[in-house]
């Protein structure tokens, strides 16, 4: 049996990003959980983000903005970046989070955060509530104690231990336990 729950936002588990947008001198961060990967060529990200919030004017004047990915720790400031606007605080100050240089663009990414992406806007569009802007990524970053110790060419996700939001039910999680590799279980469907 399923229960019919009509158009709402759902979708669960997402990211739950820090996204810093305008340059070094007086950048802003907000939380965006309307995130996703959207091309391999280029490396392309989306974001959305309501169309009442201080953050969409940066990003449209600046045309970049960084993705921060916090580790589960983070839970507090990232709930704060989301609630607070940057019109009227410093959430760099507020939160204690540390922006580094970035190395393509003006826009700085979060030293704390151990995975960061910079990117450039190639599209803005209009939907309902939001605007969705996609980033080409320019530059990635990660944490180099959150490589793989068997393969350095390979993020340790235990290690970054990223995280999650679960609109339904207004919480933040931790990712689960690893239950095999990707691009396997077809093999294993087929055989049985």
């Amino acid at each position: 049996m399923k229960t019919p729950l009509k158009n709402k936002d759902i979708f669960f588990p997402v990211p739950a990003a820090l996204v810093v947008c305008g340059e070094s001198m007086n950048p802003n961060i907000i939380t965006v959980a309307w995130i996703g990967m959207v091309s391999s060529t280029p490396p392309s990200i989306q974001i959305s983000i309501n169309k009442e919030r201080h953050s969409l004017q940066l990003i449209r004047s600046h045309k970049e903005f960084t993705v921060n990915i916090p580790s589960s720790s983070l839970f507090r400031e990232t709930d704060y970046c989301g609630i607070v606007s940057g019109r009227t605080t410093n959430k760099f100050a507020d939160t204690k989070l540390t922006p580094l240089n970035s190395i393509a663009i003006k826009t700085p990414i979060i030293k704390e955060c151990p995975f960061n992406m910079e990117c450039k806007v190639i599209h803005e569009l209009e939907i309902g509530s939001h605007v969705m802007f996609v980033g080409e990524i320019i530059e990635a970053h990660i944490d180099t104690d959150k490589m793989s110790t068997e393969n350095r060419a390979q993020v340790d996700i235990d290690k970054v231990d990223p995280l999650v939001y679960c609109a339904t039910i207004r919480e933040y999680r931790k990712i689960g336990r690893k239950l095999g590799d990707a691009y396997q279980s077809g093999l294993t469907l087929i055989n049985r």
